[in-house]
């Protein structure tokens, strides 16, 4: 009789492991979504015409909340189905599923965002010559103190103080290729660390 007590007693004892080894791995897949949502209402209340918001856009921001917003869900899910796991079995199904689709969607992604940076002289140029408000063109060069993208002539952005100084050779390309350079390689970090 005793040894059947301390089997029991064992099997217990996983149990409560196993519960709260899941308790802590799904409050950290919370934390993500939670994250998540903090910095992309962050970026959406701080959105102004900085360099910033040339990386950052809108687009991007959104897909940042309705990342959080999935993981915070899906992370409810693996709660709620936890809370008693032998009778919520489908719970922990659709938990799994979740998790995995999120993990694609994430690296896929990252892929996509990567395959961007393989061309990145035509992105950022079009994106400069035809998306970009002049304030965001005027914040690369007056940090930079270069004028247009290729060269002066290259769509510069008027009223800069850079742009007055006619005999600048070069325009903004290296300073934009540098500074979202440094943006990408922070997104790539914290999307495959989520």
């Amino acid at each position: 009789m005793r040894a059947a007590e301390v089997g029991s007693d064992l099997s217990l004892k996983l149990k409560y492991s196993v519960r709260i080894g899941f308790g802590l791995v799904t409050a950290c897949y919370m934390l993500t979504g939670i994250s998540a949502l903090a910095a992309g209402g962050y970026f959406m209340a701080t959105n102004d015409t900085s360099r910033r918001s040339a990386m950052l856009t809108t687009n991007v921001l959104r897909s940042l909340l309705a990342a959080g917003i999935y993981i915070v869900i899906s992370a409810l899910v693996g709660v709620y189905g936890s809370l008693a796991p032998l009778t919520r079995k489908s719970w922990l199904i659709a938990y799994i599923v979740l998790i995995v689709g999120a993990v694609l969607i994430e690296t896929g992604i990252g892929i996509w965002m990567w395959s961007r940076t393989l061309d990145i002289d035509d992105l950022y140029g079009y994106n400069w010559r035809h998306l970009w408000s002049d304030e965001i063109k005027r914040s690369f060069q007056d940090k930079a103190n270069c004028c247009g993208y290729l060269n002066m002539h290259d769509s510069p952005a008027p009223g800069s103080a850079s742009c007055t100084d006619t005999v600048m050779p070069y325009g903004c390309m290296v300073s934009v290729q540098q500074y979202t350079h440094g943006y990408l390689t922070y997104i790539y970090s914290w999307l495959f660390g989520f």
